[in-house]
């Protein structure tokens, strides 16, 4: 495991194992629709603020609000997401399917604020695809996730920002640039070019005005 990966987090984990319930059909059907109305709360601040609030505030006060708003939602996701781990263990895919589990793991992955608990859950989601849970992907971004907040270079690249160009580009750095593609590949993500280029598309569409004015007509793609 990374070395930020502290003894006690581990001591946890191991000790968390023994005290959850199994998830019945019954109750599988409760879980599933819980995750879907945390899914459904966590995408609504997932995007940009609602145009009403940028004309009501103008930009620069409406993403503040906007930014409150999605920091206190996040945290009661995440406190949903504590209660029904504690209760059933790590649900990924093999537990509630793919959706759901994708689900599960959002508000983990947007818990920036509580570090120890993203790296918690990092333990718990190895432990699952050992099992044969098939949520290597959401693993692979989780790491890369919690290295970029400990501003140290990630393994996958699946955490980007963009450079003047408006190409996107990996936060921090990358370990291994000339191993990233394999491994990627090994924990179900898209390749490299593929997915920078998909996300430099997608920047410049959202940004396209600002870039035209800027003398830049289409979005820099790597070849």
């Amino acid at each position: 495991m990374k070395k930020f990966i502290c003894l006690a987090l581990i001591i946890a984990a191991f000790q968390s194992c023994n005290k959850h319930k199994t998830l019945t059909e019954a109750s599988k059907k409760q879980v599933i629709q819980e995750l879907h109305n945390i899914e459904v709360l966590d995408q609504k601040f997932a995007g940009i603020p609602p145009q009403v609030l940028m004309d009501t505030y103008g930009p620069e006060k409406a993403w503040d609000i906007f930014e409150e708003q999605r920091d206190s939602v996040g945290v009661v996701n995440q406190e949903r997401i504590k209660k029904l781990y504690e209760t059933y263990g790590y649900l990924g895919e093999k537990m509630v399917g793919k959706e759901a589990a994708t689900h599960f793991w959002l508000p983990i992955q947007h818990a920036d604020n509580d570090e120890p608990f993203q790296q918690q859950m990092l333990i718990a989601m190895g432990k699952e695809i050992e099992k044969g849970s098939k949520d290597k992907a959401h693993y692979a971004m989780l790491e890369d996730r919690i290295n970029v907040n400990l501003k140290q270079p990630q393994r996958f690249g699946s955490q980007l920002t963009y450079n003047k160009l408006g190409q996107a580009i990996p936060k921090i750095g990358l370990v291994d640039s000339l191993r990233v593609d394999s491994l990627r590949n090994a924990f179900d993500l898209p390749d490299f070019k593929t997915y920078y280029n998909q996300m430099t598309i997608m920047h410049f569409e959202m940004n396209k005005s600002l870039f035209v004015e800027r003398g830049i007509n289409e979005p820099l793609l790597y070849q």
